[in-house]
């Protein structure tokens, strides 16, 4: 896989994270979660597939920031959403929220592959319309 419990033991000490997740099952099913969450905000973009095809050095480093930031608030979901520290949600709102901009292209990141123009997605949102009328009166 392209995070392994030692990479979330970077982020959350690791008796804290056996005790939220309660079995090594758990980790692994927020790990893949993170991965699909993190990938459908990118997949439109980049080659986020082939990125998760790397190990160690290889990968990239802000990817895996974010994939293990939504992991460990995926394992305190499975623990018990109500305990959710302040913290992990701030960053797990943050991450979403740099995502977005990313997707957005109002943000980017560096050493990704980005897909050719002929199968990226692009944005497909027009906006149109027209100003209020006005009544004026000449007479």
């Amino acid at each position: 896989m392209y995070i392994e419990q030692t990479d979330l033991e970077k982020g959350i000490f690791p008796e804290v994270l056996k005790v939220i997740s309660r079995d090594p099952e758990n980790i692994a099913q927020a790990i893949r979660e993170a991965m699909e969450e993190v990938a459908a905000y990118l997949s439109s973009r980049f080659k986020i597939y082939e990125e998760y095809q790397l190990t160690g050095e290889n990968r990239n480093i802000l990817v895996v920031k974010m994939v293990r930031e939504v992991a460990l608030y995926n394992c305190y979901n499975i623990a018990n959403p109500s305990t959710i520290p302040e913290s992990k949600e701030s960053r797990y709102k943050g991450v979403i929220a740099f995502l977005k901009d990313v997707q957005s292209e109002r943000a980017g990141i560096d050493g990704l592959s980005r897909l050719d123009s002929s199968t990226a997605t692009g944005s497909s949102f027009l906006k149109y319309g027209c100003n209020t009328r006005r009544k004026n009166s000449f007479n």
